[in-house]
């Protein structure tokens, strides 16, 4: 890890920085002196996908930071998300959603619970001549999982709050898949998908991240900006703050790290933020 102390030398505390490469090079260890090293004094956050990660840093953490580990919040990023929504206010109560768990679509949930897209949506929903055309163009039922994710789920969502518009999904690049063709086939079953969803009512993972983004507290102070203590406070919501009128977890870190999921089994990539 020595090679690596250059990496921690060189880390900016006012810029967020990724650490990407092949399994096993380090990045997992490196996050962690980082997050060992970090002030006392500033509220950290360190998500995983992995609930068996997440308890391996906490671990690794805990026995070489001298300080205690009060300050710091390890969480994996499922767990995060359904404290975020549990805590969020919209302004309109008619905006208000519940996110239960046996109502969440999975692509398959025999063992998990849940709504199962393959079978209640791809097998049942659908007619035959649209899974007719999605064999014509090769489009497995999991292609049209991770295309409907890739629509609704843009980089530029944090900003938009909304799904890709038909001509935004077919400008994405090649490293997205799919040709012309495909993907306008995927688009027009994707608004099936809304409709079926909606019937339920189900939700998906990006349904509950654009609910969280939406109606959660704003981190850009302009002209609109309302801040979290007043918009609790004019609902009531007490209960949200601590003894001296601060948001409680999980919002308003210092810092926050991310052990992102891994794009292929040979590859994963740490990210770690300093705002």
């Amino acid at each position: 890890m020595k090679k690596n102390d250059g990496l921690l030398a060189s880390e900016r505390q006012d810029t967020s920085s990724l650490i990407s490469g092949g399994a096993g090079v380090g990045k997992t260890l490196l996050m962690i002196r980082k997050i060992a090293q970090e002030d006392p004094s500033r509220r950290i956050l360190c998500v995983s996908r992995l609930p068996r990660l997440v308890n391996i840093i906490k671990t690794e953490v805990e026995q070489k930071r001298a300080d205690g580990i009060e300050n710091v919040m390890f969480t994996t990023y499922d767990e995060l998300l359904q404290l975020l929504a549990r805590r969020v206010v919209p302004d309109d109560e008619a905006d208000y959603q519940s996110f239960i768990r046996f109502d969440r679509v999975f692509y398959d949930c025999d063992e998990e619970g849940g709504r199962s897209f393959y079978r209640e949506f791809i097998c049942k929903f659908l007619n035959d001549n649209e899974r007719k055309q999605m064999t014509e163009a090769s489009i497995e039922p999991l292609v049209l999982w991770f295309a409907i994710i890739t629509i609704k789920s843009p980089a530029q969502a944090g900003a938009t709050k909304s799904s890709l518009k038909l001509d935004e999904y077919l400008k994405l690049p090649p490293s997205f898949g799919l040709n012309i063709s495909q993907r306008a086939l995927c688009y027009e079953l994707s608004k099936k998908y809304e409709g079926w969803r909606e019937s339920g009512p189900f939700w998906d993972e990006s349904d509950r991240v654009r609910y969280v983004l939406k109606h959660g507290p704003s981190t850009f102070r302009d002209e609109m900006f309302v801040s979290w203590a007043d918009r609790v406070n004019r609902k009531g919501e007490t209960a949200l703050l601590d003894d001296d009128g601060n948001p409680l977890l999980p919002f308003c870190f210092d810092i926050v790290y991310v052990q992102m999921k891994p794009k292929t089994s040979q590859s994963s990539t740490s990210a770690y933020s300093s705002e």
